[in-house]
């Protein structure tokens, strides 16, 4: 009998060395995601010079703003499926230079149409970096450390919400809006061409299977069967579909909470801009860093804490959610602003971490691009459109005269007026970030049980997946 343990422990050496370059590559991801979200809420921050300067209503804001998460989440699952069969790293750089010159593109906007099509042009770049950057990342890092790797990494969302919210008042202020779109645009484009200095390792590379086999899985790619075993992956489904409320609520409140702070309250908009941007980066911090420690230490024993812990998280912001909307104290708002974002932030690494553990490697770019499509489509594509419609609808004194109406106007939440608008109630179309909010911590907590079994199957998928078939040999004539 031929020994080949020799054979198999360097092949999983090899596997594991593909993890040389990690740093590297999750320094640069996380610079490349930091612009990525700053260019995306630059707009959130400067909405008040924009409005004025071309004329926009409240739907027609909530609408840009679904625009562009219609053209990201659309083009999301084709940017998955070239994501598993090509190289990821120019995949990248052509996502990261996109985005970039549609930043620069919305400053040159002198219509509400010009902006409507530089927002579109910058989903489809945005999409591409946003279902082939978690891969790389799952790939160069050990499994066991995936919620704290991807919660590390989605820290660059906030970072660059919180970062946009706060600069861009501060350049609208001094320079104008435009000036906004173009300091956050350029750097994006040198960005892009350090995506070449990225490893590309072989997908699976962090799973301990010899290279050979992952690479004979690699060359495969996923079936149409594989596709259809996605759709009925009970813990990939409830993962997405508690991503899918939270999102409608988290992205909503993104939109619409400086508007609030602003016009609602009317707290200085520079002054707001900078604590709201600090509250949401610290509760990042926080809510992430916890999420993510926590669930690995936990997971390691019970995988199921990836669910129970993001679930119960979300239950628990509604209660700060609902004090940051009908408190009046300015600090006592933004600490409870912090909170309820500190909570909603803890699922991010964990809901991530749940999606690469129970899909295989061949098929995790695809499984990311239609978590995205769907998560968007469902959530908040969706919610600063019907938030901004609320504030409308119960803005109007006849509306507020209905049923309704009154019992919103019993509990606080009642119409405001900025000199040169009509009259709007951001604090009745806020509301609805609670119901959604809850709904997320009961769909992630009960698909806490499928999770060990699905684990288990994704990685017996994988031992068995056939090692490359041998050279044929050439028979002598």
């Amino acid at each position: 009998m031929i020994d080949t343990s020799n054979n198999d422990a360097s092949e999983v050496g090899l596997a594991k060395r593909a993890s040389s370059g990690a740093m590297t590559a999750f320094i640069i991801l996380f610079a490349m995601n930091l612009l990525d979200y700053l260019d995306r809420n630059i707009l959130v921050s400067i909405q008040p010079q924009i409005r004025d300067d071309l004329k926009v209503t409240n739907e027609q804001w909530g609408l840009l703003m679904s625009v562009f998460l219609i053209s990201y989440s659309v083009c999301s699952p084709l940017m998955g499926w070239l994501g598993d069969r090509y190289r990821r790293t120019w995949l990248l750089a052509f996502g990261v230079g996109l985005w970039s010159l549609a930043t620069v593109g919305s400053g040159l906007a002198r219509s509400y149409g010009d902006l409507i099509l530089a927002r579109s042009i910058l989903g489809i770049g945005e999409a591409t970096y946003g279902v082939i950057a978690p891969t790389i990342l799952i790939d160069v890092f050990s499994r066991h450390q995936r919620s704290r790797v991807l919660s590390a990494f989605y820290l660059a969302m906030p970072f660059g919400s919180a970062v946009g919210i706060g600069l861009g008042p501060l350049i609208a202020k001094n320079y104008g809006w435009h000036m906004a779109f173009y300091v956050v645009g350029v750097p994006g484009l040198v960005a892009a061409l350090f995506a070449f200095l990225l490893p590309e390792p072989v997908r699976g590379a962090s799973e301990g299977i010899p290279v050979d086999r992952l690479k004979a899985h690699e060359k495969a790619g996923a079936t149409r069967e594989d596709y259809f075993d996605l759709m009925v992956n009970s813990s990939y489904t409830y993962s997405v579909f508690g991503m899918a409320a939270y999102t409608f609520g988290i992205g909503g409140m993104l939109v619409w909470v400086p508007n609030y702070l602003f016009n609602t309250r009317h707290f200085d908009q520079q002054r707001a801009g900078t604590m709201l941007g600090v509250c949401t980066f610290s509760a990042a911090i926080v809510g992430m860093t916890l999420g993510g420690w926590l669930t690995d230490r936990l997971a390691k024993t019970r995988p199921q804490a990836l669910f129970l812990v993001s679930g119960l998280s979300m239950i628990a912001s509604i209660p700060f959610v609902l004090l940051a909307l009908f408190l009046t104290s300015e600090p006592l708002i933004y600490a409870m602003i912090f909170a309820a974002e500190a909570l909603m932030f803890v699922n991010t690494g964990p809901c991530n971490a749940i999606v690469a553990n129970v899909v295989q490697p061949n098929l995790r770019a695809a499984a990311f691009a239609i978590s995205t499509f769907a998560i968007h489509f469902l959530g908040d594509i969706w919610s600063p459109w019907l938030i901004g419609k609320a504030a409308d609808l119960f803005g109007d004194p006849e509306t507020m005269a209905s049923s309704y109406g009154q019992l919103l106007k019993a509990i606080g939440a009642v119409p405001t007026q900025v000199a040169g608008h009509p009259p709007e109630n951001i604090v009745a179309g806020l509301l609805m970030v609670v119901p959604a909010l809850l709904l997320s911590g009961i769909v992630l907590i009960a698909g806490a049980r499928h999770l060990p079994r699905e684990m288990a199957l994704m990685q017996a998928k994988l031992k068995a997946a056939p090692r490359p078939s041998p050279a044929p040999e050439t028979t002598a004539l």
